[in-house]
């Protein structure tokens, strides 16, 4: 598959991906080609945004891997640099604690507590287009 033109991104395998019938590998794991500094990182994703964008519709999923994000803020940074509307947390069945920006822990449910199958935030209307995990 071809990587970005700016050399920025290269891509990583590893056992548990899967593969389409086309031959695109799920998720699509992306690794920096040098020492990557949070902020080189933000500018190559709004340099390569529209390659990103069409690498994410094949694919499904991105993996980032070895990027030094180190903190909350470092990751909102990323989440940012995307420029994707922001998905408003409301309405959430399950206790969560806003970190930064519009970043929020997971379920904190005590441990005992059984939480049945569902999807995040599908009752939400309109659902978002883009999740970052």
């Amino acid at each position: 598959m071809q990587l970005a033109t700016g050399k920025f991104f290269g891509d990583e395998r590893f056992p548990e991906q899967k593969f389409s019938v086309d031959g695109v590998r799920f998720p699509m794991v992306l690794s920096p080609t040098t020492t990557s500094y949070i902020t080189a990182f933000e500018d190559a994703i709004r340099a390569e945004m529209q390659w990103l964008e069409s690498l994410l519709k094949k694919s499904g999923a991105f993996l980032f891997r070895g990027f030094l994000v180190s903190s909350p803020s470092d990751f909102i940074d990323v989440v940012e640099g995307f420029g994707f509307p922001e998905a408003l947390y409301v309405g959430g069945r399950a206790p969560r604690t806003k970190v930064v920006g519009r970043i929020y822990t997971a379920n904190e449910s005590p441990m005992d507590k059984r939480i049945p199958f569902h999807h995040e935030m599908n009752y939400v209307c309109p659902f978002d287009t883009y999740t970052f995990i």
